[in-house]
């Protein structure tokens, strides 16, 4: 007969806990009279990895274990005969079906009742494989709904549905849990749920004289997704004003506002702005994931050469480093990775940022403020009178910001900030004409770093030709883009003595640029060509973004 044991006792017996923690754990369970099972006592703990644990209970309880699978492989008909919340709660969802079998994944297989509950539905034997409860949470984020599209809802729509009712004391809601509301809002929430399942960073709402077009942004570039009737514009544009705390009365002045959603275990922050335009309100709705990890400098396509340079420029102990590019080219996020290599308990950093956008473990950010008078400007004032050692302030928009950051410099401070010009050269220039002295230019300005977001080629898709050339096709995985994700091509210009001398003399943008070339830079469209070269991208997308002569 084989002997029982429990899980602790495994877990001890193959090291992969201690006695100590099991008694920690044990003790706590007492004194929680049984509400937690000793696994998540053990996990809330951080004495144990979630795939280790759910491995070893599936050994326990005798059933086939995985960490992940394929999301293809799910039946989006079978999860959607039962309610979100429901299967949420029992932590078990059906993912396919045989002739005999309905095969399940579970992360409470013992659960009562849900066994029998399953059986009794799909009249067929019930196979049960462990999945950790996190991967199950991120199974029906992912897929349930997928079957779904917003535009079998316009049809449902009348423009007097949706904002009746008490909609103005709108509360944060799942976006994936609509199946009761009201179709405009059911429609709205259905907008959101496809946009982030899409990795849209925005949703564009725009009326014309006889169309109503909605547009996401998807890694950079903007896809029509939908055409509702123009008659439902209205409704549509209030039902997100009302989420985001605006006056629907108004439509004829610029409103900004912000929402709140879940999607599935994530918080999602909209930032919403609406103009009124010729033919009615144009909407732009920005998304920001608060769950989303910052990328590291190596994840975002920093290639080891200028990575090795830049890590050597952030680790200087005071002068002003530059991140340059247009609007949504990754700068903040190129800033955000750079503060992660250096951040320790010995350093001081202090943020200043409009609006911050992700937390920065072991930074202290700090909002700005410009509509009470919190500038950036004066926020530097106020930063350094406590005592940093780097300060990242979001963005040189002025004279009196660039004039704070040169003296915070020359105080012994480390700055990063980030600048509106076209290549890394440009930056020098540029803070001159901020009526900043280029002697003061030349000997504080360390590095600059321009750069460019590209899309990247589709793995499941992308293939070489006989040539040896990339292309991607377009495939389910991508949307038939040929497209998923981004990555960054940049342009290091490292300060060095023959160019801060250049600086000095407020020599031409030409003479910046033809010394930082005979010190080794590659250009921004030089970056981009070896990414073509190792089958990242495609040389349209670096012709997109990238002017050949940088």
């Amino acid at each position: 007969m084989k002997t029982w044991k429990k899980i602790g006792e495994i877990l001890v017996e193959k090291k992969l806990i201690g006695n100590l923690n099991l008694s920690d754990a044990l003790e706590q369970q007492q004194k929680e009279k049984g509400v937690r099972k000793l696994g998540e006592i053990l996990l809330d703990n951080g004495f144990i990895d979630e795939v280790r644990l759910y491995e070893e209970l599936a050994q326990q309880w005798e059933l086939e274990f995985v960490p992940h699978i394929d999301l293809a492989d799910v039946d989006t008909v079978l999860l959607e005969q039962f309610p979100l919340e429901h299967l949420r709660r029992i932590q078990t969802i059906p993912v396919h079906q045989s002739e005999e079998k309905i095969f399940v994944l579970s992360a409470d297989p013992f659960r009562p009742g849900v066994i029998e509950e399953l059986n009794r539905h799909f009249k067929k034997t019930v196979n049960i494989v462990v999945m950790p409860p996190l991967q199950i949470q991120h199974v029906l984020n992912e897929t349930y709904g997928r079957g779904r599209d917003s535009s079998e809802l316009i049809e449902t729509i009348s423009v007097e549905d949706g904002l009746e009712g008490d909609l103005d004391q709108f509360e944060i809601e799942d976006v994936l849990e609509s199946a009761n509301k009201a179709p405009v809002v059911k429609f709205v929430n259905t907008l959101i749920f496809q946009s982030l399942r899409e990795r849209a960073s925005d949703i564009h709402l725009e009326l014309s004289p006889d169309s109503f077009k909605i547009r996401y942004r998807i890694d950079g570039v903007l896809v029509n997704r939908f055409s509702p009737p123009r008659r439902l514009h209205a409704p549509v544009t209030s039902r997100i004003k009302i989420m985001a705390g605006l006056d629907i009365a108004e439509r004829r002045l610029p409103q900004d506002g912000k929402i709140r959603v879940r999607f599935g275990d994530r918080e999602v922050d909209i930032r919403v702005s609406s103009v009124p335009c010729a033919h009615g309100e144009r909407v732009v709705m920005r998304l920001l994931d608060r769950k989303t990890e910052l990328l590291t400098l190596e994840q975002m396509g920093m290639q080891s050469d200028i990575l090795i340079q830049f890590d050597r420029l952030i680790r200087r102990p005071n002068g002003i480093l530059l991140v340059t590019g247009p609007t949504g080219s990754g700068k903040t996020t190129t800033l955000y990775g750079a503060i992660m290599r250096i951040v320790s308990p010995d350093v001081n950093v202090i943020t200043l940022e409009d609006p911050v956008e992700y937390e920065l473990e072991g930074a202290s950010q700090i909002p700005v403020k410009p509509k009470i008078g919190f500038t950036f400007a004066s926020g530097l004032r106020s930063i350094l009178r406590q005592d940093p050692d780097v300060i990242l302030v979001g963005e040189i928009r002025d004279d009196e910001t660039a004039a704070m950051a040169i003296q915070a410099s020359l105080t012994g401070h480390l700055v990063f900030s980030t600048l509106h010009t076209n290549d890394s050269a440009s930056a020098a220039v540029r803070l001159m004409d901020m009526n900043v002295e280029p002697y003061l230019v030349a000997s504080t300005l360390i590095g600059v770093l321009a750069q460019r977001l590209v899309r990247r080629l589709c793995s499941a898709c992308a293939r070489r030709d006989e040539s040896g050339a990339w292309h991607s096709d377009g495939c389910a995985a991508c949307s038939e883009t040929g497209f998923k994700g981004r990555t960054g091509v940049y342009e290091l210009l490292d300060v060095n003595e023959e160019i801060a001398s250049l600086i000095g003399k407020s020599a031409s943008l030409d003479e910046i640029r033809a010394a930082s070339r005979r010190a080794g830079m590659r250009t921004l469209f030089e970056d981009g060509i070896e990414k073509v070269k190792l089958g990242q991208t495609s040389l349209a997308e670096v012709e997109r973004v990238c002017w050949q002569g940088n």
